[in-house]
């Protein structure tokens, strides 16, 4: 095994398809293991350190899904291949852990495309969350805001109603999505995510219901969806302040009849899966701006959790700078230490991208540290904040006034504001919260 390289696990009882797919994917980079049975796919998967494995789901002498069961619990994304894909087969193989699944027969493309989709989020691959005083996967805390919301995590883990997650990018929501479904009565049904904001509102409709084969251009098979694939477990919307206002109404309908139907279908399809929602926005002023539906957002926000900034809980930088770095340099095989002096420098900082932009900056800079280096303050991509801070003074006031004085032109209504400071509205958004807190 290459500790340095992502690793591919492929399984067909084609050996002249294994050595095509091997050969394609080494050039790309990738180390590659292949197995023609399901017993050796098994023995590979027990003993190696697999970051992704492709398996046919018809073997010589088992079912790909078989595989799968065997070598359960695993955190190895796995992808089904098979000639006899069928809604069943999907939701079958997803609801034990199969990650997605691809009908043969495919282009080379096709399987480079999703080898380098997991290689580009191999950082977000161990999801497994284990019980460790308070470390709880990547919750790493001791400050007392963080122990309130993990004592409402611990009173709400068997409720029902939808619960929504509130906080700044970064702040770790979908950790705690995660860490509720865990610690939960469902945590042996599936957890089910997906982005709002990084699927096109066409595209997310067809993800979160599902289509029948032939509904629309590009639509060649029938494909389940989110709903149906979280069947008895938990349904994760992240980011839902970003979903498009025409599919939150069919959103909504779903949640209130608990059945929907696939794209271009007919037939109810129970929905029993507990929902969980997460946003950086306002959906209040949302609401009030008419951006986001408020029968929606009541319905949502059956229970509602305000996770804390990293400059809010400051107690924990610590713990978190000495667990990103033992983390790192053991994934990067690198003997590298932290001084005292960058400990306080990066203290000292903000972080207003929060645990997710401290942890980036701590593996950017393992990465590419020397061996047996003592990491400085130089050695983090973070700026001095303590630098020209009369002059960052009188250039934030002077926003702060245009800022006032563009919404009392525009009688303080938020969109007519952006618009006329050339600005997003969520922009404007976060410079008032920063100018008013």
């Amino acid at each position: 095994m290459n500790k340095n390289t992502f690793n591919i696990l492929l399984v067909d009882d084609e050996e002249g398809l294994l050595i095509g797919l091997k050969k394609i994917l080494e050039l790309r980079g990738f180390y590659v293991l292949t197995a023609l049975t399901g017993k050796k796919a098994v023995e590979i998967l027990k003993k190696n350190e697999i970051d992704l494995a492709f398996i046919d789901l018809k073997l010589g002498d088992t079912d790909g899904i078989e595989v799968v069961r065997a070598v359960q619990p695993t955190t190895t994304p796995i992808v089904i291949m098979t000639a006899f894909a069928s809604v069943e087969t999907a939701v079958r193989s997803m609801k034990i852990g199969v990650t997605d699944y691809i009908q043969k027969p495919f282009n080379n493309d096709d399987i480079l495309s999703i080898a380098d989709r997991f290689f580009q989020k191999k950082d977000h691959q161990h999801q497994t969350i284990k019980m460790d005083s308070k470390k709880l996967g990547r919750l790493v805390f001791k400050s007392k805001k963080v122990l309130e919301v993990f004592d409402t995590v611990e009173k709400i883990k068997d409720c029902d109603i939808p619960i929504l997650l509130l906080g700044e990018s970064g702040t770790g929501k979908e950790v705690f999505a995660r860490l509720i479904h865990e610690l939960g009565k469902r945590k042996r049904q599936p957890f089910v995510g997906i982005n709002c904001s990084a699927i096109p509102g066409e595209l997310l409709e067809s993800e979160l219901f599902g289509h029948e084969k032939g509904s629309f251009s590009g639509a060649l098979t029938l494909k389940p969806g989110k709903f149906e694939i979280a069947e008895d477990g938990t349904l994760f919307l992240d980011e839902i302040g970003d979903m498009e206002y025409k599919l939150q109404s069919k959103l909504l309908r779903v949640l209130e009849e608990k059945s929907f139907e696939h794209i271009g279908g007919i037939t109810p399809i129970e929905f029993k899966a507990r929902v969980i929602a997460s946003t950086n926005r306002d959906l209040k002023q949302m609401v009030i701006d008419k951006e986001f539906r408020s029968d929606l957002y009541f319905r949502l926000r059956g229970l509602e959790i305000l996770l804390p900034p990293l400059r809010e809980r400051r107690e924990d930088l610590d713990t978190l700078i000495h667990h990103f770095m033992q983390l790192y340099t053991e994934n990067h095989n690198k003997n590298v230490s932290i001084s005292s002096e960058a400990i306080r420098f990066i203290k000292n900082y903000s972080w207003p991208g929060n645990i997710r932009e401290l942890k980036n900056v701590i593996e950017s800079a393992v990465l590419l540290a020397e061996d047996d280096s003592l990491l400085l303050p130089k050695h983090f991509n973070i700026e001095d904040e303590n630098a020209n801070d009369e002059e960052k003074r009188i250039i934030n006031e002077l926003e702060k006034k245009y800022i006032l004085k563009t919404l009392e032109k525009n009688q303080f209504n938020r969109t007519l504001a952006a618009q006329d400071l050339k600005i997003s509205r969520k922009t404007l958004y976060n410079k008032i919260k920063k100018y008013t807190t």
